[in-house]
């Protein structure tokens, strides 16, 4: 057939001509666009938004919310749900410090190697430095405070383990952000953790920390995001999604 536009002859049943990329009126294209512009469906799809500059290659990105912080962040389910994780977390703290205590008194026990008090006294250093560490991290986790910064870096670093037998190397993932105040941050992040800042904040882009949410950070912009991540169980979801698709709960839209 002929190009509708400019006339060249081109291959039958091709939604763009090769010469001028004008569409062209055939049945298959007409399918393609209204598959492209039907609305997603299912108890999680949001509402369509076709504001200037969120529409692309004829289609409109769908439940893409305007740039903003969202006001969910006091949100009475999200609420439940930082608490829950914080009791959580404080059990399961305790069930961890006198692990080493009961362990050594049993090894004593069992093997006949060391006398129980001295197993109870190593064992009780250890559950003491178990408690020390967190409540030291319960006592830094309170001290963060929100705040607003501009990713103006990122970077890697290869770093060797102090290893004596062998050599062995890992990666830092170094996030480098400038926060509402001028200070300067870095968010360092490595192998073998949760890859959270360096695969969600690009250059440029400005963000919210949440220190109280288990995935803290909300872009300002989420046109451009690669996802929402639930701030209740950090599973990533489609940015069209309202609620996370694994525990229901609100996203921060």
């Amino acid at each position: 057939m002929k190009c509708s536009n400019c006339g060249k002859q081109i291959p039958d049943n091709v939604r763009f001509c090769p010469q001028c990329g004008a569409p062209q009126n055939t049945a298959q294209s007409q399918q393609f666009t209204a598959q492209q512009n039907a609305q997603p469906s299912g108890p999680y799809a949001a509402q369509m938004y076709t504001g200037p500059g969120y529409a692309g290659n004829g289609a409109v990105r769908l439940g893409i919310p305007l740039p903003g912080y969202s006001d969910r962040v006091n949100d009475p389910e999200i609420l439940a749900a930082v608490k829950k994780n914080r009791k959580a977390a404080g059990i399961f703290g305790l069930i961890l410090v006198p692990i080493p205590l009961i362990g050594f008194v049993i090894y004593s026990l069992v093997t006949k190697k060391m006398e129980t008090g001295k197993a109870a006294l190593i064992g009780g250093i250890v559950s003491a430095v178990f408690l020390i560490f967190a409540l030291v991290s319960l006592v830094k986790s309170r001290a963060k405070h929100t705040y607003d910064a501009v990713v103006t870096d990122k970077k890697t670093r290869r770093v060797e383990r102090n290893n004596s037998s062998y050599n062995s190397y890992y990666t830092k993932y170094i996030t480098v952000a400038k926060r509402e105040d001028g200070k300067k941050i870095k968010l360092v992040e490595r192998d073998g953790s949760q890859i959270w800042a360096w695969d969600y904040l690009r250059v440029g882009a400005q963000f919210r920390y949440h220190p109280q949410f288990l995935f803290p950070y909300e872009l300002y912009d989420k046109s451009q995001a690669p996802y929402i991540a639930c701030v209740g169980c950090t599973t990533r979801n489609p940015v069209i999604s309202d609620r996370c698709q694994k525990c229901g709960l609100p996203l921060l839209k």
